[in-house]
């Protein structure tokens, strides 16, 4: 049996616990829709530019 075959069985029988950070003060906001992607791209960039003002996001590990 090739070792890879050895390793993919290993994890299917434990499969690893993966923990992803967590965003603490991200700024909320509501259900968007949006007519195309250019207004998508601009309230995305306003919405980056308030993170921005505010210092970045902490993160929380999990």
């Amino acid at each position: 049996m090739d070792i890879r075959e050895e390793k993919i069985r290993l994890w299917l029988k434990h499969p690893p616990k993966i923990q992803f950070p967590v965003p603490l003060n991200l700024p909320e906001f509501s259900k968007k829709s949006f007519r195309n992607y250019d207004e998508m791209n601009a309230w995305k960039n306003e919405y980056l530019k308030e993170i921005a003002a505010k210092g970045g996001i902490k993160w929380k590990n999990c």
